[in-house]
């Protein structure tokens, strides 16, 4: 009788020892491939790699550190901590030798060429702001401080949050946090590795301007939606000086003085000389501007039995005498004269053949009665008197126009102290609202006048001071 059991015994054993021994063979086999293959990791190299980013994300945090250092005082003005404040007319402040440690100029050199890479990457610190003086000035080893714009810069990299992002021998990208700014949170410098160590390649400070301009803030924004406009800006019947622009001639004839042809043919040539230079200047700003004028033909004339005061103390003297004609008001006035016409924008120019100021009447919401001059106007004294302090001439009739549209006069007569007319002068030496030369050609229309009448969308924060009560 055939025993299965007797006969598979010996042929079980001999397939448990096979099978064992196969799956010795094939743990052999597994580890003999990790031994072949552990010398192509990557472990020791990736240790170093993090010791050296560590090295260089401490060295990046210095050079952070140190770099807001230099913004603190070549860019806020904070000397000892506390922020300097502007002097008179904006001049010099000495700074005390003691007062810091790079005080002498020498030093500071030295503390930024151990902090940028080299002098063209602090060189920008040396030609801020954008205008008048820079801020920081040398003679021989002496520093000197002028102080004729405060910057307030608050923006921080948050040291905490810099990591190394890329990485060669001899640079280096880190990023990290923004805090404090109002358009960025967050962003990524470069650093270069020098002879003497590791240098930033631009100061934040000047890094955030760069991002700023990429941001294209004066196309973001509308100039009838910014929020800084005053009011005289975009009021009335002279809101922007751009598009078509009328102008409504009116002359004036009192008890002293007459407009004859002659006088009249030379307050036209003027006139258009003004209209000229507007058009020209508005070009200048990227605005197509075309100003229109009623000629001798369709002009106004007005016999006034009395005098027409040359003095803005008494500018209502051509609405009292308005009241008392069909129009009612010089508001209405103006109705009837541009009933008929489809311009962006007009105004009136009141024309007096006498010695007189010249003036401009704009309307202001700042002021209750402003519904009541919504016919801006320009109110302009002719004389042939060039000896005349205040002589007719091409710049003063574009000078009046200007403020009809919003613009200020930049000498500020009711400020307290100089300190803004000074500064004025600093900046925009030939600006026709604070400079009124007989070569009309000679006078520059500034970014800040710019602004008033439309042809710029934003002001830099720079003359926000000329905006203020202006």
């Amino acid at each position: 009788m055939f025993d299965s059991k007797k006969r598979l015994a010996p042929f079980l054993l001999a397939c448990a020892i096979f099978f064992a021994n196969l799956g010795s063979c094939r743990i052999s086999i597994k580890e003999k491939k990790a031994e072949t293959t552990e010398p192509e990791t990557a472990e020791p190299e990736t240790e170093a790699a993090a010791v050296s980013h560590e090295i260089e994300e401490a060295e990046a945090m210095r050079l952070v550190s140190e770099d807001m250092q230099m913004i603190e005082f070549l860019i806020n003005l904070k000397i000892d901590g506390k922020q300097v404040s502007i002097g008179e007319g904006g001049m010099p402040w000495y700074m005390p030798a003691d007062s810091l440690e790079y005080s002498n100029f020498r030093d500071l050199m030295d503390r930024l060429d151990s902090i940028y890479v080299s002098a063209e990457a602090y060189s920008p610190f040396f030609r801020y702001p954008m205008f008048g003086y820079p801020q920081i000035e040398n003679f021989g080893d002496d520093i000197y401080v002028y102080p004729h714009y405060l910057t307030n810069f608050e923006a921080r990299i948050d040291s905490g949050s810099i990591e190394i992002s890329e990485f060669s021998e001899g640079a280096a990208t880190f990023e990290f946090e923004i805090l404090n700014h109002e358009f960025f949170g967050d962003g990524a410098m470069s650093m270069t590795r020098t002879e003497e160590g590791w240098r930033l390649d631009e100061s934040f400070f000047f890094y955030c301007q760069k991002r700023l301009d990429l941001l294209d803030i004066e196309n973001s924004i509308e100039w009838e939606d910014n929020p800084v406009l005053d009011g005289a800006q975009n009021f009335g019947s002279a809101k922007r000086l751009a598009g078509d622009c009328m102008f409504y001639n009116i002359f004036i004839n009192d008890r002293e003085s007459y407009w004859d042809p002659e006088s009249v043919a030379d307050l036209y040539s003027m006139q258009n000389e003004a209209f000229r230079y507007l058009e020209a200047q508005a070009a200048l700003f990227g605005h197509d501007l075309r100003c229109f004028a009623t000629d001798e033909s369709d002009a106004v004339y007005i016999y006034l039995d009395a005098y027409a005061h040359d003095d803005s103390d008494y500018h209502y003297w051509l609405d009292i005498f308005f009241m008392d004609t069909e129009y009612g008001s010089v508001n209405g006035l103006l109705e009837a004269l541009s009933a008929d016409g489809h311009y962006d924008n007009c105004g009136l120019i009141v024309n007096v053949n006498k010695n007189g100021r010249s003036y401009a009447v704009s309307c202001n919401d700042f002021y209750d009665d402003h519904r009541e001059y919504y016919a801006e106007r320009a109110v302009i004294y002719h004389t042939t008197d060039m000896d005349y302090e205040y002589a007719t001439c091409p710049a003063m009739i574009a000078h009046e126009i200007l403020h009809i549209f919003g613009a200020t006069d930049l000498y500020y007569p009711n400020d307290e102290e100089d300190i803004r007319k000074q500064i004025v002068m600093q900046y925009f030496p030939f600006e026709i609202m604070h400079y009124v030369p007989f070569d009309i050609d000679e006078a520059t229309i500034s970014i800040f006048t710019a602004f008033r009448v439309g042809w710029r969308n934003t002001l830099p924060d720079q003359l926000m001071m000329f905006q203020a009560n202006g």
